[in-house]
């Protein structure tokens, strides 16, 4: 279940009496007087009005004498006299114990206070390491960023300019010199080390010198596909090494030349054209330099498979049916010394498999595809041969609350801009058309809001995500231009203005809440593509960091770390680095960044 924002003012401690329950204290217990009861229950003194003694004397002689009382009857009225006078009893002691002193009525009073304001210190207490659990559970998620950090480790590298760093649960990563270090995120240590080879390919691994949302989870475990110096007539000899985040290896081999991409979850993606396929050849390239595919050329179908990387065991497999290809999707080019580049015809060199955003994309000679990592498919198939090569690349994001948005195939208008409208489809079924396209936060707190920020004409709509009114509209924030959601925390949305401003809103009304001068990042002249100068966003719950490039104009190589509170838009500190490389990652709640030397860790 989601949290509305802005939340419920009848939390505990809350005025509202409606949802404030009460008890109602009672003197009695139901069937037992203060005296003694009879047998069947009624006060012996109790009569009937004007039945005095000579009535009931004449009654008593017109009438048959009463019957002796049996014994059950004797023991049932013995035991409601014992209960009456226990209850007696029992109020007699608890009165007894009441202080009867002003002093001692306030000693009482304030004991119970005291008991409440411990229960309520208690449950606040608990929902804050909720709250800071989530917090580092959630991608970009750092335990302090309140002051300028520090390097507090380093870890050197042969060649850390083609190192990347990998975040699995509570390990910090390092791919690179041709093994795999898992490192304490938060002392540095080397925990354990993994030969993979120089070429290995490992992986999921983050977009390097891209920002946008952080969708991709932990590695766990990672999934490295290897290559070893041995080649046959199918291509070079393959293999995959799967790593558990405590260092445990397993490994086994591949066929021989196959397209193969390791995936989340300990998975592996295959790729494999169908039937026949066509050996590499050159193509003929016209006077203008355009390369046209041979006469009569079909591209052939393609399966992907995915499948357990550690067993082999096929999770998901799904055939893709080839249309008629552009050129370019065919191609691969090769290169001899100074010669110019030759294209040649490579079905399988076209192929690519990639992890973006939390969804799988397909692409290759006459086809294109998307998937979420459990096989579902989510562009339409009826309609995969008419696209143009690469079509449903990137045309699809996952949201970090469940679910996921991608275009409106309805051939809906987009309204007041040349904006896509998508359409959002949330995790309990609810499929709802956004009327534009959504703003998928680049960092959070790892908390639903139950909302989802959308950008439509001029524009930023907040729809609700709720299954009881999905798709209503919470609020509009007038001439808001988002084009990026950066952070996602408290309550708060970071936003992007096409215009070059970074403004804050509140989450549950829309109201600004400070601007952020577009010349703190550099973007005085507006933004056109946020994540090519911003390169991620992390956040301890109360600031928010950006790595942003020294120079968005490239004049300059470096990098500039900027923090910024939540609160108010005031830049808390600023870093400039000299390194241009763009690898920061959070992981543990611990940050660490690639260096010129190898690998630092910040706090």
């Amino acid at each position: 279940m989601t949290d509305r924002t802005p939340h419920d003012d009848a939390a505990p401690g809350s005025s509202d009496p409606e949802k404030v329950h009460t008890f109602d204290l009672i003197d009695e217990v139901p069937g037992v007087s203060d005296s003694a009861p009879g047998t069947d229950g009624t006060d012996p003194d109790d009569t009937e009005p004007g039945a005095g003694p000579d009535t009931q004397a004449d009654e008593a002689a017109g009438a048959p004498g009463p019957r002796e009382p049996g014994r059950a009857a004797l023991a049932l009225g013995s035991a409601r006299a014992a209960t009456g006078r226990t209850a007696r009893r029992a109020r007699a002691a608890v009165r007894r114990r009441l202080p009867t002193s002003r002093r001692g009525r306030a000693l009482l009073v304030g004991g119970t206070a005291a008991v409440v304001v411990l229960a309520v210190a208690g449950a606040a207490l608990v929902d804050a390491q909720v709250r800071h659990r989530d917090l580092l559970a959630a991608p970009g998620g750092v335990r302090s960023l309140a002051e300028r950090p520090a390097e507090q480790w380093e870890l050197d590298l042969e060649n850390p300019i083609s190192a990347t760093l990998v975040r699995m649960p509570g390990v910090l990563t390092v791919v690179g010199d041709g093994k795999v270090q898992g490192v304490d995120p938060a002392s540095g240590e080397v925990r354990w080390t993994v030969d993979v080879g120089e070429n290995a390919w490992c992986g999921p691994t983050p977009w390097v010198g891209i920002g946008g949302p952080a969708t991709t989870g932990p590695a766990d475990p990672l999934v490295c596909v290897t290559f070893s110096d041995g080649t046959d007539e199918a291509g070079p000899e393959q293999g995959v090494t799967v790593v558990d985040p405590d260092g445990t290896v397993t490994t086994r081999e591949l066929d021989p030349g196959g397209h193969v991409v390791p995936g989340p979850d300990g998975a592996l993606v295959h790729l494999e054209p169908v039937g026949q396929v066509p050996e590499q050849e050159p193509v003929v390239v016209d006077k203008t330099g355009t390369a046209h595919l041979p006469k009569d050329f079909v591209a052939p179908d393609v399966t992907v498979r995915v499948e357990d990387a550690a067993t082999g065991t096929e999770r998901w497999s799904e055939t893709l049916s080839a249309g008629e290809p552009e050129a370019s999707s065919c191609l691969t080019y090769n290169q001899v010394g100074d010669d110019a580049p030759v294209p040649l015809l490579d079905v399988r060199g076209g192929l690519n498999a990639n992890l973006e955003q939390g969804i799988l994309d397909i692409d290759g000679c006459g086809v294109s595809a998307a998937f979420l990592l459990d096989g579902t498919r989510l562009d339409d198939p009826a309609h995969a041969g008419d696209l143009e090569a690469g079509a449903a690349v990137g045309q699809f994001t996952a949201l970090p609350d469940g679910g996921w948005v991608g275009p409106d195939q309805t051939d809906a208008p987009a309204g007041e801009t040349s904006l896509p409208n998508q359409v959002a489809h949330l995790p309990h079924g609810e499929t709802v058309s956004l009327g534009g396209q959504a703003l998928v936060p680049w960092a959070t707190d790892g908390r639903d809001p139950g909302l989802l920020l959308v950008r439509a004409g001029l524009n930023t709509v907040a729809l609700s995500t709720d299954e009881r009114d999905a798709g209503a509209v919470l609020w509009t924030a007038r001439l808001l231009r988002g084009t990026d959601l950066l952070a996602r925390v408290g309550g708060t949305a970071v936003l992007v203005d096409e215009l070059g401003a970074v403004r804050a809103v509140d989450l549950g009304t829309g109201a600004e809440r400070w601007v952020l001068d577009p010349q703190v990042l550099g973007f005085e002249g507006g933004v056109w593509d946020a994540g090519s100068t911003i390169f991620g966003a992390y956040t301890d719950g109360d600031v928010l960091l950006l790595p942003v490039t020294a120079d968005p104009h490239g004049g300059a190589s470096g990098l500039h770390l900027v923090a910024v509170d939540l609160r108010d838009g005031t830049v808390r500190w600023e870093i400039e680095q000299e390194t241009p490389y763009t690898q920061v990652v959070s992981v543990d709640g611990h940050l660490a960044q690639i260096t010129q030397q190898g690998v630092v860790g910040l706090g």
